[in-house]
């Protein structure tokens, strides 16, 4: 097998890709099943860009600052602000990342203080969010098709390098 040229696939065109048409290397593991979830990821992380702008995009760590971002909203949608020591033990970070990142989504009007904890503010109440998360959903939902038709599908789990379960090894 062959793999196919970097610039053959740019990034503009990764909502595009046609999973049938590409053959992941046999020598990665559950190769196929890989590839629709980091195609997920990738789709997922660019509309979050695309939605919140170049505040999250321009940051040299902006995985954290998205990841801590998730959480801080999570824990809003729950009605319970919290503390950056929470969050900082909930996603193994260092606490000074986290604090350092909490004030710059304070300082971008994103999140805001209450008491010793941390909340969303109405900025996320962003344009055309129905159309936005449905896209989202949408992502999901073919991505979680497309997981389900490989797992019944046995002959191609065999052509992919997928470990079955029986082919897994045992765990003590």
């Amino acid at each position: 097998m062959v793999e196919r040229p970097t610039d053959e696939i740019s990034d503009d065109d990764l909502d595009f890709v046609l999973i049938d048409e590409v053959r992941p290397p046999p020598r990665i593991m559950m190769a196929r099943e890989r590839l629709l979830l980091c195609r997920l990821y990738v789709g997922l992380i660019r509309t979050l860009n695309d939605d919140y702008g170049a505040a999250f995009a321009a940051n040299s760590d902006s995985c954290t600052l998205r990841t801590i971002g998730i959480y801080v909203l999570l824990r809003t949608l729950m009605c319970t602000p919290v503390r950056a020591s929470t969050i900082a033990q909930a996603l193994k970070l260092p606490r000074v990342t986290v604090n350092r990142r909490l004030q710059e989504m304070m300082k971008y009007g994103y999140v805001e203080r209450v008491g010793n904890a941390y909340r969303m503010t109405d900025k996320v109440n962003i344009p055309d969010l129905q159309d936005k998360l449905q896209r989202r959903i949408d992502m999901i939902v073919e991505t979680a098709g497309e997981l389900s038709k490989l797992r019944a599908s046995p002959s191609h789990a065999d052509a992919d390098n997928t470990l079955q379960p029986r082919d897994r090894p045992e765990t003590a």
